[in-house]
């Protein structure tokens, strides 16, 4: 199992159960937002996201400056009306961001860090 700082995870669950999970969750110094990055790359995770899209501009702002560690596949090589690329196109990506979990379950929409941490065993 991995392991990360368990007082993170159990703020972050906190902050989700008491609906005060801010938008800018980066700011947080309880949460090792590098370390969780991490270990779900390293789960065999995959986000596939559009550079248009709102959602996983909300999914990147959970990781702050650590959004770049995240096991991220852009899906448009271009504008919009260019279409998915063939990458996105044969994973069957239909919505953003989508989330790939090693398991096979396959989650659409942004996921908080607690929810990446339970969904990756990343703890």
């Amino acid at each position: 199992m991995r392991t990360l700082h368990l007082a993170a995870v159990l703020a972050a669950l906190l902050g989700l159960l008491g609906g005060t999970l801010h938008a800018d969750i980066s700011a947080r110094a309880d949460l090792d937002l590098a370390g969780l990055a991490d270990c779900v790359a390293d789960s065999g995770a995959v986000y596939y996201g559009a550079h248009w899209c709102p959602y996983c501009r909300k999914q990147n702002a959970f990781f702050g400056e650590h959004a770049d560690r995240l096991p991220y596949v852009e899906c448009y090589d271009g504008p919009k009306s260019g279409g998915k690329n063939a990458a996105c196109d044969s994973a069957g990506v239909r919505g953003f961001p989508t989330w790939q979990f090693a398991g096979g379950e396959r989650r659409s929409g942004a996921l908080s860090p607690a929810e990446l941490a339970a969904a990756t065993g990343c703890y």
